[in-house]
């Protein structure tokens, strides 16, 4: 609905449309059960499909992503740039070139044992519990990748040192390798170190580099042809992106205003007509809490309304 509309309606609902809903949110539960807030934000978006899809190389590349601008191209121009254990191209972002619109993709072609340095950290202590702490660099000192790097294998030494299984989200090979960005003057630990210890919140840690032979996948990107107009790619991302569809008429008046609100919440038990509107935005998943739930929420979902798009979300957490 256009903004004007949506703000006219708001007017005319005013207190009492407000104050219908919240007395249908403030009816009792049963004596002793867990009561659920659920909060729904729904923010309309201000630019076109197209202009939040396309992805563009940031003014200040990091080095491990720096050659994405060369190997996106590659890839439009059909040259399939191949890359040994980490991705050539952005997976799953769409980009325009001379008025034809492509999606990157990332197919796995292949497998390679290569060399990489790998750094690992040892727990020496806590800087306020060490007597004579040795020399070692800062983490806020170190280049770019080099703090990246200490994160990840500060997580690994952490694990080690308070016991539990390993990290494998972050962590590889107890710790984190470089496979690239780290040449010439970008990292002061690989591929040989020039540190021996590092700070890092307030722990100094032994440095350890070593080059290790891996399994890595061969990585080849892939640029898609998805439109030749920017009208035919809102198109294509309606299809693609876009949650939930609501037709207006079909809503009541306490549906809109729980909608255009910039964010509304009710205490279960919830009203009929909000249980039946988040359910029609494809969030009947997380109606019915119960007290072994922990706080769930459903976020950056998106809207067809009326002509327009909305980004919306919801939180579910036990009321105070």
């Amino acid at each position: 609905m256009p903004s004007s509309t949506r703000r006219a309606f708001l007017a005319a609902a005013g207190v009492a449309g407000s104050a219908a809903l919240a007395g249908c949110a403030g009816v009792d539960a049963l004596s002793g059960e867990q009561k659920f807030t659920y909060t729904l934000n729904a923010d309309r978006l201000d630019a076109s499909l197209a202009e939040l899809a396309l992805w563009e190389p940031p003014e200040e590349p990091r080095p491990w992503t720096a050659d994405y601008a060369e190997t996106v191209d590659a890839a439009v121009a059909g040259e399939r740039p191949t890359t040994y254990g980490y991705q050539p191209v952005p997976d799953g972002e769409y980009v325009e070139r001379d008025g034809t619109y492509y999606r990157l993709s990332v197919v796995t072609t292949d497998l390679k044992r290569i060399e990489r340095p790998v750094l690992t950290l040892e727990w020496v202590g806590k800087l306020d519990d060490l007597d004579d702490p040795p020399d070692r660099a800062r983490h806020q000192s170190l280049t770019r990748i080099d703090r990246r790097a200490v994160k990840i294998a500060y997580l690994a030494a952490h694990r080690r040192e308070i016991g539990g299984p390993p990290l494998r989200d972050f962590v590889e090979d107890g710790g984190y390798v470089y496979r690239r960005g780290y040449e010439g003057p970008h990292s002061a630990l690989a591929p040989e170190p020039l540190h021996d210890y590092v700070q890092y919140s307030g722990v100094v840690l032994a440095v350890s580099v070593e080059r290790r032979e891996l399994a890595e996948p061969a990585y080849t990107g892939v640029a898609i042809p998805v439109a030749d107009s920017e009208a035919q790619f809102e198109r294509a991302l309606d299809g693609d992106t876009v949650d939930a569809r609501i037709d207006p008429s079909a809503l009541s008046e306490d549906q809109r205003l729980m909608l255009y609100r910039d964010q509304y919440e009710e205490t279960t038990p919830l009203s009929e007509g909000y249980r039946a509107l988040l359910a029609d935005l494809g969030l009947g998943d997380l109606l019915d809490a119960s007290a072994d739930d922990a706080p769930e929420a459903e976020n950056g979902l998106r809207l067809a309304l009326d002509g327009e798009y909305y980004r919306y979300g919801l939180y579910v957490n036990p009321a105070d």
